[in-house]
Order: structure tokens, then C-alpha cells, then sequence
């Protein structure tokens, strides 16, 4: 039986605090991004992601699946649990982990994603938040992706929706720092709130991180 939403998002929200509880988010902002691209980089990596959203499988599954050999295939299974996209249920069974779903969830169809960015920014444009003239737009723009914080902010948001405090904890922020870079992104719409204490990325975001050179994130 397929899990309700609210289900989801309980399962999603106990996952992170079991990684945090097991020092597994401990890792610097940037080498934990750094270190995602590399794991994403791969295509099999990406297929593997995939194949285990659908069904949880064991290594010698995935081996006949892939057609890998032993050894490149520990090399793929271990950097996409290094990078938490997928964990070990036993000694032999992978099952993807929130953090694969929320990377899947962010990798749509080219058509789907085209509807809905024409979508969003002309439901922004009648919200009047494209007010600046396209020189302060860009200037805006430029100022709040200069700071590395915000750009790794924007990428995190990227692989799922995330919480005030989360986004504090993550990037070792305070409630005035997290605010003030919470805020230039919502100003300049990177991203957008979700509800009172959650945001999410948004269209301007993803075309962000598609074109941006991501050795500059």
C-alpha cells in the first residue's frame, strides 16, 4: 500500500534526524557539495538511483541489472552512499533514501519542466514580483550569487524543500545570517517559501544550477 503524503513527509523528516544523530551530515558544506556532483556526474550512478526508486535490490541484482563487474560496482554503491542518495537496508539489499527521492523529484521531463517554468514566471510576473527593470533584476541577481553561501543554498534546495532550521544547521548559520541570505534569494527569486518555516527552490533556481559552472557553486 502506497504511503499517504503525510507519511512521506514523516519518513523524510526521520531519515534526516537518523543521519544527523549518526554524524553523517557532518561534512563541510562545500566538499558534501563538491563531492554530490562528482556522484551525479556518473550515469550509471544516476540509473542505479533510479532502478531503486522503483524497487529495493540486492548487489548481485544490480550487477545482472547493470552488467557490472564486482569491483566497479562497489566504486558506484559506495559513492552514492558516501553521498547518502542510497543506504544498505542488510549486508546485501540497497534501497534508495529521501535524499535520492528528493534528487529524482528535482530531475524532471525537459517538456514537464518547460510548461511549468512558462507557468511560474507568468504567476510571478501577475504577483508583480518581477517589478525591477531587467538592469536591477540582473544586478540583484549577480549581488546575491556572489556570496558562496547562497549559491550552496540554492543547490542544496536543488535535491529537496528544506526548513529554517534546517537550512541553519546545514550551513552552521544563525537566525540573523540565515535570514538575511534566506531573504536576498527570496527577493531575487532563487527560491520562494513553501509555507511559514519551509522553502523550496524555484524555476529562476533550477535555471541557475543548469547553467551556472558548477566549480564556481
Amino acid at each position: 500500500m502506497a504511503m499517504s503524503k503525510e507519511e512521506q513527509d514523516q519518513r523524510r523528516q526521520e531519515w534526516y534526524e537518523r543521519v544527523k544523530k549518526e554524524g553523517k551530515l557532518d561534512r563541510d558544506p562545500k566538499e558534501d557539495h563538491d563531492a554530490k556532483l562528482k556522484t551525479l556526474q556518473n550515469p550509471v550512478r544516476r540509473n542505479i538511483i533510479k532502478s531503486l526508486n522503483e524497487k529495493k535490490m540486492t548487489f548481485d541484482e544490480l550487477k545482472a541489472e547493470f552488467n557490472l563487474d564486482s569491483m566497479p560496482l562497489k566504486l558506484h554503491l559506495g559513492m552514492l552512499e558516501d553521498t547518502l542518495y542510497i543506504e544498505k537496508e542488510d549486508e546485501s539489499t540497497y534501497v534508495i533514501t529521501p535524499r535520492g527521492e528528493d534528487y529524482l523529484e528535482s530531475a524532471e521531463p525537459k517538456d514537464d519542466l518547460k510548461k511549468r517554468r512558462d507557468e511560474w514566471y507568468e504567476k510571478v510576473k501577475k504577483e508583480g514580483k518581477l517589478k525591477r527593470n531587467p538592469t536591477e533584476d540582473h544586478k540583484a541577481g549577480l549581488k546575491a550569487m556572489q556570496n558562496p553561501i547562497r549559491r550552496q543554498i540554492v543547490e542544496s534546495l536543488g535535491e529537496g524543500k528544506m526548513t529554517f532550521d534546517e537550512v541553519k544547521s546545514r550551513f552552521d548559520l544563525n537566525d540573523v545570517q540565515a535570514k538575511l541570505n534566506l531573504d536576498m534569494l527570496v527577493d531575487t527569486l532563487y527560491i520562494e517559501k513553501e509555507d511559514d518555516t519551509t522553502y523550496v527552490i524555484t524555476v529562476r533556481g533550477e535555471a541557475f544550477l543548469e547553467n551556472v559552472d558548477h566549480k564556481h557553486l
